[in-house]
């Protein structure tokens, strides 16, 4: 983890984020909108910015890390799907979705892990001005 100047507020924004995607995982189905592509919308859209996040708080050495973090939170969660709710299932689509956010979040940040670093510099020109 990189030495941020906002370290709880980037760890409580990925904490945020990991409780909505356990409790958008778990409640009944048909509390969740899951009209197909939607559905597989809302879990790619997730997943990338779970990853997206992530990636900003480490070094490029922990970036396989964040990624296996976030794919085995989309398996957790297919499989608490599947044991211990009534009305969802585990569909492994709804994970492929998750892998390819994750996938697209990396690619789309390749060697620019440590972004949050970058945002508090701005911040802190900003402040001054």
């Amino acid at each position: 983890m990189l030495s941020l100047r906002y370290r709880r507020v980037w760890i409580g924004s990925v904490g945020l984020l990991v409780l909505l995607i356990v409790i958008l995982s778990l409640i009944p189905g048909e509390t969740v909108a899951t009209a197909g592509h939607l559905d597989k919308a809302g879990h790619f859209t997730a997943y990338f910015t779970l990853t997206l996040l992530g990636l900003g708080l480490v070094a490029e050495e922990a970036v396989p890390t964040v990624m296996v973090r976030a794919l085995l939170l989309g398996l957790a969660m297919e499989a608490a799907q599947a044991l211990f709710t009534d009305s969802r299932t585990a569909d492994w689509a709804d994970f492929l979705a998750n892998a390819v956010g994750v996938l697209s979040a990396w690619w789309l940040l390749r060697r620019r892990a440590g972004w949050a670093l970058a945002v508090e510099a701005w911040l802190a020109v900003r402040r001054r001005h």
